[in-house]
């Protein structure tokens, strides 16, 4: 059979092709264990050698299926990827046999030829495999290093041989070195004991003053000599180098250090007497936890609780002498009627337990007076784990509890200003039951107190819409943040009102989130202005000309001049008509009567276009608008309809003015609702501050560091407060005061405000172009840039931060960018930041309106305002200012 075309060239002048052809029997002799496999990676032809360590091996059989490449490793190889790691080594691993293959893949025409041969690793492989020496090529190298292998194989064993031999007289030295070890190791003059047991316990060697030990005390149980350390022997780890317990005897501490041979198959342990130094280990312990703490109680106890030990502090806090303390618990020290039983109970069970405690509780002293006392209390473990002694430490707390007493009533006191606000408030807890209401709220709501208190508030008050946008307010009131928005509600008797909501968590003594609180005002007139102003603005579009006023039954109350021009009717021809009696006629459209008649019966608005006759008979077509007016309880008490081109303008412009006049009393209401709130809250605040610093004034030297830390801290949040009521009257007030235009140097305001705010030295703030002269008002050009710089200073979290200030002149603007290096924002968070009470990061030095007042001024000159920002690599805001 004729498996390859091998064709070869020499150099002649020229390349002269040559083809060499070998039979089945030749190329087997050279390559006794080839694979050929075509393009599609079947088998075409195999060595009869190889048939012998892949004996399922079938001509057509799948390459990959019977094959793995490990060298160079391919999970899933195509034709194209063994011909691209052709010409190099490659190792193929039989999945039936696991024997292994080294040769190197060739392309051969259209198909791929692999020529190698087996990887063995000893003679015994190859007899296995019941292969012979004509199985191999002749000029294979593999059988040759078996055969240096299977050499020094022997050679090995013999050298085992030689090394058992030396081991063996290795082992006799040893133990002949063991004895002499023996004699050293427990000499009769030695005064500690010395001793050496079995694994199972027995004793096998002591030393004479391991001898005088006859028995021995362990966790308080008594032992004899040889039932001791079968004992102990059951407690030490055998796989530990050295291994120390501490037991008694002969009425002494010892201690003792085991040291384990396993080869040999005992422990030597070796003993101290530690007597003396325990007593002295255990007094400085008692002498170093008092110094530590001089000023409170100590006691010390047995774990049965009686005193043995106590400092001058403790005789001082209850009145009693040491002769009189000693021997009794603490409980029968310091137990009194108005010790709180709870907490009590709190300490004893820790304390049998084995647990340490703390509880604050009424302290009794020997004269029938208390003290208010902080107990901490600490097990004393020996080496075991076990309680062997208890520690505590009592610290007189009452001044402290009689500030947290003050405090307290200071805040009912802000509670109570709160609750009697003319804003409506409330207060609900993290399941959202209301816990708290004022009048205001009762008024607005239409619910008593008691009617109140207890029930769910969303499910109670909101629609389906507005308590779902509520539901989403509270990941973020557990994350500490304020925001204000609108809702949709039902009164109590179910009228639909609007509300406007400013919500805050409520936090408890120790700044964990127990609920929110939520002001609220009413702003259900102002929207419906906004509605009317809004369709009298699409109305005045239209240049719309004729109106009529209707009773709530339909009829005809007032119409303009305009409309009785249209009509031909006179004022005394229309008063108590129905308008479709009549203007209609026969071409009227039947289904925009229906229509008509269907929204008015529902009280909502309507437009269309149908046809009038005037009185004379006289045809013309109108489009109507119509809507109707509402009570505050929300009843239809008129109606009133707008027909295009005769309204007169001056009628329609007293028609916005009117609504516009209404909308400005809003705004003004709304204005006076932020000063009521600054007003209502600032005044509290600022006699909780002067409170707080009376209290540290008249108490300067006997408030300790903790007490001082808490009025600090209240300091800082009520400083914080100040600041948050300060920025919303400055949010609020952005667009309600007129706009004053005047020539402002931004360079000027800007190298002001990097010379007047704080900037830490590692951050340097630059501006890098001149800035131009705008028209605009100086003081909120100011807030704008100082807010935006501000913040980029306040959260630069680089070791060298840099703020840069420059811009750009456009024909018709100018472009503002301020560019830091900070930690960047995210894009998901990119709009956010601009929203009311919005801040990323919860910060002492955010009130989270910096970012919305700078939006606010923006937009009052009808700028834009974006950023670009990279998380970690900093943020540049960009700021359009038109130049008119």
């Amino acid at each position: 059979m004729k498996v390859a075309h091998m064709k070869f060239s020499k150099y002649t002048g020229k390349m002269d092709r040559l083809k060499f052809n070998f039979s089945e029997d030749s190329f087997n002799r050279l390559f006794p264990f080839y694979i050929l496999i075509d393009d599609t990676l079947k088998i075409k032809e195999f060595g009869k050698s190889l048939a012998k360590i892949c004996p399922q091996i079938e001509i057509s059989f799948s390459f990959v299926d019977f094959f793995e490449i490990s060298r160079p490793h391919l999970e899933n190889p195509t034709f194209q990827e063994l011909v691209f790691n052709s010409n190099q080594l490659s190792v193929i691993k039989c999945k039936k046999s696991e024997i292994s293959l080294r040769g190197q893949f060739e392309l051969v025409d259209d198909s791929l030829l692999f020529v190698g041969s087996p990887w063995f690793q000893s003679m015994t492989d190859v007899v296995e495999k019941k292969l012979t020496l004509h199985d191999f090529a002749l000029h294979d190298p593999l059988l040759d290093l078996l055969h240096v292998l299977n050499n020094q194989e022997n050679n090995s064993k013999e050298l085992k041989e030689l090394l058992t031999t030396i081991n063996n007289q290795k082992n006799k030295l040893k133990q002949a070195n063991k004895e002499i070890h023996d004699i050293a190791l427990f000499p009769t003059q030695n005064p500690d004991p010395l001793i050496r047991i079995d694994i199972n316990g027995n004793l096998l060697k002591r030393n004479p003053a391991a001898e005088k030990l006859s028995s021995f005390v362990h966790d308080g149980i008594h032992y004899e000599t040889e039932d001791f350390f079968k004992f102990i022997i059951t407690k030490i780890d055998l796989d530990k180098e050295r291994f120390i317990f501490e037991t008694q005897t002969e009425g002494k501490d010892f201690s003792f250090v085991c040291k384990t041979l396993k080869e040999e198959g005992y422990v030597n342990i070796y003993g101290r007497d530690i007597t003396e130094q325990k007593k002295a280990q255990e007094e400085l312990n008692r002498l170093s936890l008092v110094a530590s703490s001089n000023e409170n109680g100590i006691v010390f106890t047995q774990p049965g609780g009686k005193i043995f030990w106590c400092n001058d502090a403790y005789t001082k806090h209850s009145g009693y002498s040491k002769e009189e303390i000693l021997g009794k618990t603490p409980i029968e020290i310091g137990i009194i009627e108005e010790t709180d039983r709870v907490e009590l109970k709190k300490m004893t069970s820790s304390f049998f337990n084995g647990q340490p405690f703390d509880v604050e509780l009424k302290h009794g002293r020997k004269h029938g007076t208390s003290f208010w006392a902080k107990i901490k209390g600490q097990p004393i473990l020996n080496s075991n784990g076990e309680v062997i002694q208890f520690f505590a430490m009592i610290e007189d707390i009452s001044l402290k509890k009689r500030y947290d007493e003050s405090l307290q009533i200071e805040k009912e006191k802000y509670r109570s200003i709160i609750a009697n606000m003319n804003l409506g408030l409330i207060e609900v807890n993290k399941n959202d039951e209301i816990t708290l209401v004022n009048q205001s709220f009762c008024d607005i709501s239409g619910y008593t107190e008691d009617e109140l208190i207890g029930k769910k508030a969303s499910k109670l008050l909101l629609t389906q819409e507005s308590q779902e946008l509520v539901k989403s307010k509270e990941n973020i009131r557990n994350k500490g943040v304020t925001d204000s928005y609108k809702v949709k509600v039902k009164d109590k008797e179910g009228r639909k009102r609007h509300w406007l909501i400013s919500g805050a968590p409520n936090f408890d003594e120790n700044g964990k989130v127990i609920g929110s609180i939520g002001i609220h005002l009413d702003i259900t007139e102002q929207k419906e202005q906004e509605e009317q102003l809004y369709l009298l603005s699409l109305i005045a579009d239209k240049n719309i000309n004729a109106v009529i006023i209707a009773d709530a039954d339909g009829k005809i109350e007032w119409a303009n001049k305009s409309f009785i021009d249209m009509s031909g009717y006179s004022m005394e021809e229309i008063i108590g008509q129905k308008p479709g009696h009549l203007l209609q006629g026969e071409e009227t459209n039947p289904e925009t009567v229906s229509y008509m008649k269907d929204r008015i019966s529902k009280g909502l608005p309507f437009k269309c276009e149908v046809i009038n006759y005037s009185r004379q008979g006289e045809k013309y077509w109108v489009s109507v608008q119509g809507q109707a007016l509402y009570n505050k309880k929300g009843e239809i008490v008129k109606f009133f309809a707008i027909e295009e081109n005769v309204t007169k303008k001056k009628e329609l412009e007293q028609q916005r003015e009117f609504l516009v006049d209404s909308l400005a009393k809003s705004n003004k209401e709304l204005e006076d609702y932020a000063a009521i709130v600054s007003h209502d809250l600032k005044s509290p605040l600022r006699s909780i501050h002067s409170l707080i610093s009376w209290i540290k004034e008249d108490n300067d030297k006997q408030l300790n560091e903790q007490t001082t830390q808490y009025l600090s801290m209240i300091e800082n949040k009520v400083e914080k407060m100040d600041h948050l009521i300060e920025g919303i009257l400055t949010y609020a007030k952005i667009d309600k005061v007129d706009v004053t235009l005047e020539k402002v140097n931004t360079q000027e305001v800007i190298q002001n405000i990097i010379n007047i705010i704080h900037i830490p030295n590692h951050i340097s703030v630059s501006i890098t172009t001149d800035l131009p002269v705008i028209d605009a008002d100086k003081f909120r050009v100011q807030q704008l840039f100082q807010n935006i710089i501000g913040n980029a200073v306040n959260y630069i979290d680089k070791p060298i931060g840099t703020v840069e200030v420059s811009c750009i002149e456009e024909p018709k603007n100018f472009i503002f960018s301020i560019k830091d290096n900070g930690p960047g924002i995210a894009k998901e968070n990119q709009e956010k930041i601009f929203k009311i009470f919005q801040s990323l990061e919860k910060s002492d030095k955010s009130t989270g309106l910096g970012l919305s007042i700078v939006k606010k001024i923006i937009d009052t000159y009808n700028g834009e305002i974006w950023i670009e920002s990279e998380v970690g690599q900093g943020t540049t805001f960009f700021i359009k200012l038109n130049k008119q």
